[in-house]
């Protein structure tokens, strides 16, 4: 008893004296329901979501939960909130390091360069998000701009629906250079079921593109019931899929805040993550967790192994 006592003790020490890893969150949204267009895919009768989301309402919870970098992703596809974005989070560039914007209006039309020049110039730009498509075919003017984001070392955030995994394997394929994510594993949406095959076999093959990554993001906003089972088991089938697809390099963790808060609190966001990867051992956890969103979007590296 004595022996099982100490060890116990010994393990409770070991485990504080571990350093935290410094979460790097590279799926937030704020918004402002003011705004003329950010916010019309809220439903007004959403109690939870209806309401606006801004910093001040955000960093308090990065702080409670270790997170020491956050990518804001746009909600929504109002051209002039790519600039708000940038604004809105100015008076912190350490915790808001990265904006992903989102230029699906104009991406593919000559209202694209010069919107994108001028957002490029601030390097907290990192990037835009195809979420909405106003082209029916992939033109030769929607891939010159994607050769023009990898020149500029951006990257493109791929919300799935009208654009899809085989847009997106062809996109891959013709433009190497680009470094593409997929949001929210690909957009699925699943009940608990067996995953559809010919899905798998797509995510497979979008995932032998090494300049394809797949966000760990919206486990929550991913099951068609609300509010969503916080029991990993449920979601170990896709979480399988995707470490199986795309690895411990190629995952990075989002939380998809505050749409999460739908169905529970930061915390029970990151103990989910936690509770999948943490198996994995704690250099993939760090990987997914940290290093990885690191190198896809090219933000300046916090330091790793401080104890906050």
């Amino acid at each position: 008893m004595a022996l099982l006592w100490l060890m116990s003790f010994a393990g409770n020490v070991f485990a504080e004296d571990v350093p935290k890893i410094p979460i790097v969150d590279c799926h937030v949204h704020l918004w402002d329901i003011s705004r003329p267009e950010g916010t019309g895919w809220i439903a007004k009768d959403n109690s939870i979501l209806y309401r606006s989301f801004l910093p001040e309402h955000h960093q308090p919870i990065a702080k409670a939960n270790d997170v020491s970098v956050v990518v804001i992703i746009q909600a929504g596809q109002s051209l002039p909130d790519n600039q708000w974005n940038l604004d809105i989070t100015a008076h912190d560039k350490t915790l808001y390091k990265g904006i992903v914007g989102n230029l699906s209006p104009v991406i593919g039309t000559d209202g694209f360069e010069p919107l994108f020049a001028k957002l490029c110039q601030d390097e907290r730009y990192v990037g835009y998000r195809l979420s909405g498509r106003y082209q029916e075919t992939l033109t030769d003017a929607f891939f010159h701009d994607l050769e023009l984001t990898a020149e500029k070392g951006r990257t493109v955030d791929f919300l799935l629906d009208k654009y899809t995994l085989d847009d997106v394997s062809e996109i891959a394929r013709r433009v190497p250079k680009l470094k593409i994510i997929l949001d929210h594993f690909g957009n699925l949406q699943w009940d608990g079921r067996p995953l559809d095959p010919e899905w798998v076999r797509k995510m497979h093959a979008v995932a032998a593109h090494p300049n394809v990554y797949c966000k760990v993001s919206a486990l929550y906003g991913r099951v068609k019931k609300q509010p969503a089972p916080q029991d990993m088991v449920f979601y170990k089938p896709i979480l399988d899929l995707v470490f199986e697809c795309f690895g411990e390099d190629r995952l990075v963790y989002g939380s998809d805040w505050p749409v999460s808060e739908t169905s529970g609190d930061y915390a029970s966001v990151v103990r989910l993550t936690r509770a999948y990867f943490d198996a994995k051992g704690r250099a993939v956890l760090t990987k997914v967790l940290h290093t990885n969103a690191i190198r896809f979007y090219g933000i300046a590296e916090p330091a790793l192994g401080n104890k906050p």
